[in-house]
């Protein structure tokens, strides 16, 4: 199985290397193929994020989107998640 990993910490302060850490380890043990992963820092009030819109256009139908928690993928309201 292919899989996406998208990373996102909100502030400079804050770092996704753990969380990338934690999602290939556990991509690894799951025996999954990680096609790509997407890092980047931004508010998850917006949904112009540079990586995540790289993320949207290169995946395929099928794969995995693997994220630490939901909301390091979006704090968008409903209708900004039925266009994710």
């Amino acid at each position: 199985m292919n899989v996406r990993i998208y990373c996102r910490a909100s502030t400079e302060g804050q770092h996704a290397d753990r969380a990338l850490t934690s999602l290939r380890e556990f991509s690894k043990s799951k025996g999954w193929q990680i096609a790509g992963e997407y890092i980047e820092n931004a508010s998850g009030a917006k949904l112009e994020r540079v990586e995540l819109m790289r993320l949207l256009s290169e995946a395929q139908s099928g794969d995995l989107l693997l994220v630490e928690a939901i909301d390091r993928l979006s704090r968008l309201e409903h209708s900004a998640w039925v266009e994710l």
